[in-house]
């Protein structure tokens, strides 16, 4: 089988090409292609300025779009008119919305094509809506052919990645790690997958190694990569970044879970007998690289241990 490797740069391409025609051919000037994921809406493709950016990220429960997707109107001329609108947080600053679900190659919903003005459609019909309609569908289909791609693309990478492995622990290794931060760039950018970075680091290995010798710093290295191995889900890769540092990357947790979704890599530790410090960082369009995200998770790895040494 042939796998496209450029299915998340192709699904990118043609999201910009729907809102940028939008954006030129109705009254309204910001559009997007959004992602629903984990409790939020965030705006992954975006063209216009001012009510709508990249990486904007609006609570799920509180937009326009969920209102949509429930059975309101998809063409709002005046959202200050519409009882189903008008009691939302953004309904004075929004006036004039249109939106249409975007499905995955499963039929759930992925996100929202949606437009968006700062003033009431001097007409209804100044939008046509079976047109923004057929676009979503075009968009839907369009992504159900790269998700399936991708699926194929990402499976053979993983599985390289996952090879390359540390000898010491057994986990992957920075060679595998890096094929993988590469792998999650592609998709934070293309389809707004949530990705978020942990770092950790070993206390003590350098004592350890200096009293007891570097077979007792291997064995505790090795307790650690078998506590992180245990704690992980079906949704986090593990690597032994190098040294005493390890890093997780996970897909698919919503940001509000974070703190105690690696809280268990930190308790898993310790029941092996192993104290670490960890920090960890998300990442999104528009707002930070997953490269920037392990160099933040990195930093506040650092402020935690620093604090520990000080309390």
């Amino acid at each position: 089988m042939v796998v496209d490797v450029a299915a998340p740069d192709s699904f990118t391409e043609a999201a910009r090409r729907v809102v940028g025609y939008l954006a030129r051919r109705t009254p309204l000037t910001n559009w997007s292609v959004s992602r629903v994921a984990g409790g939020e809406q965030v705006h992954v493709h975006v063209h216009g300025h001012g009510l709508i950016g990249t990486g904007d990220r609006v609570r799920w429960d509180d937009t326009f779009c969920r209102q949509m997707t429930l059975g309101a109107a998809h063409v709002v001329p005046d959202s200050t008119r519409d009882a189903s609108y008008a009691g939302l947080p953004d309904s004075p600053a929004v006036r004039a919305y249109v939106g249409y679900p975007i499905r995955d190659d499963r039929g759930d919903l992925f996100g929202v094509l949606c437009g968006v003005g700062d003033s009431p459609l001097p007409d209804p019909v100044a939008v046509d809506d079976d047109l923004v309609e057929m676009l979503s569908h075009l968009l839907s289909s369009h992504l159900a052919t790269a998700r399936a791609a991708d699926r194929g693309r990402r499976a053979a990478l993983v599985a390289t990645a996952l090879a390359e492995t540390d000898a010491l622990t057994g986990l992957m290794n920075r060679r595998g790690w890096d094929g993988l931060v590469a792998d999650a760039q592609e998709r934070v950018d293309a389809f707004a997958d949530p990705v978020a970075v942990a770092v950790l680091d070993v206390d003590g290995l350098k004592h350890v190694n200096d009293t007891a010798g570097h077979e007792a710093g291997d064995e505790l290295l090795r307790r650690a990569g078998d506590a992180l191995r245990y704690a992980a889900t079906d949704r986090d890769r593990v690597a032994r970044y190098g040294g005493d540092e390890f890093a997780v990357l996970s897909n698919d947790v919503p940001v509000a879970d974070l703190p105690a979704h690696y809280a268990r890599f930190v308790h898993a530790l310790r029941r092996h007998g192993v104290e670490a410090s960890l920090g960890h960082a998300f990442t999104g369009p528009g707002e930070r690289t997953v490269r920037e995200a392990f160099r933040q998770a990195d930093a506040a790895m650092y402020a935690v241990k620093r604090a520990r040494r000080a309390g």
